[in-house]
């Protein structure tokens, strides 16, 4: 295993899960290199993280990551500053004490603070299809246009790089699908230029429904792919993304279910709102991925995502 030069010991009393958090699909270019060892590419640099009891050891390329030190970064980054006894509302609690211990049992799996270019692309390319390939194709992404880090590790790319791409290599990155690889240099372009200016729509002065109506204008974002850049890489914990799951455990536990298979616009949103409305806007996105997390793991017995 790769000797990183830099490292730090993060000592902490919060629930973390590392396998839980890195491997539940928020992110894509993390690897189990250990027990209880985890390395990935994170901000342009080697981040590797290794679980130890109410601690984490941090090894990295660099001393400082997105400009901060290590232990500062890892805080941040894993989410570790998210009060988790003010995720469930006392109402919440009273009314569904059967799903408050069923999601509290995960409280482990924290909302990571992705880099959101690389969200963005990532999510762009997951319509459809399963993680295991959505983990190849962000990785093809780096290998062809990432800078080189260390041994055969590279960065993801930046925006103007795959502005510049060729459609024919990114179809390679994009499943092989035409249309996505050119909505992906299309929102690349966009990046680049400041179109669409993604430390922007991050910013605390920016709300939720901005951010979300700005990202909807591009081909290849759609409400869900909206709501996953947001919540995973703008840091908009309102956001509420839906899959089949989720609609699934909407209709079970709450009673909110639609009448058709396949859900318009107007029917994702009604579905966001009635689930804000039982979860809370503030905590949506968090408490909607442990209930997630609970239903399929407790409730459909499924072992993989």
């Amino acid at each position: 295993m790769l000797a990183l030069p830099y490292r730090a010991e993060l000592h902490h009393n919060v629930p973390l899960n590392l396998e839980a958090t890195l491997f539940c699909g928020q992110a894509f270019r993390w690897q189990k290199v250990a027990d209880n060892a985890f390395q990935g590419v994170v901000y342009g640099e080697i981040l590797r993280l290794t679980s130890r009891p109410n601690a984490l050891l941090i090894e990295s390329t660099a001393s400082r990551i997105n400009g901060k030190p290590l232990r500062d970064f890892a805080w941040i980054y894993l989410g570790l500053e998210d009060n988790l006894s003010e995720l469930f509302s006392p109402s919440f609690i009273s009314r569904y004490p059967h799903l408050y211990r069923g999601a509290s049992k995960y409280f482990g799996l924290r909302l990571l603070r992705q880099e959101p270019f690389e969200a963005l692309i990532s999510f762009m390319c997951a319509q459809g299809i399963g993680i295991a390939l959505i983990r190849r194709q962000v990785s093809l992404f780096s290998l062809l246009f990432g800078d080189f880090i260390a041994i055969t590790e590279k960065s993801f790319p930046a925006p103007e790089v795959l502005a510049a791409a060729r459609l024919s290599t990114l179809v390679k990155c994009a499943n092989n699908n035409p249309i996505r690889a050119k909505n992906i240099r299309a929102v690349a372009h966009a990046v680049a230029k400041g179109e669409l200016d993604l430390r922007q729509l991050s910013a605390p002065t920016c709300d939720f429904q901005t951010a979300r109506e700005t990202l909807l204008r591009y081909d290849g974002i759609g409400e869900k792919i909206a709501d996953c850049v947001c919540l995973f890489g703008l840091g908009h914990r309102e956001a509420f993304p839906i899959d089949t799951h989720v609609r699934q455990y909407l209709k079970e536990w709450f009673g909110i279910k639609t009448s058709t298979a396949t859900l318009s616009s107007k029917t994702y949103r009604w579905l966001c709102d009635e689930a804000r409305a039982i979860l809370g806007k503030t905590n949506a996105g968090l408490a909607g991925q442990l209930l997630f997390h609970y239903w399929r793991k407790d409730i459909k017995g499924l072992t993989a995502f």
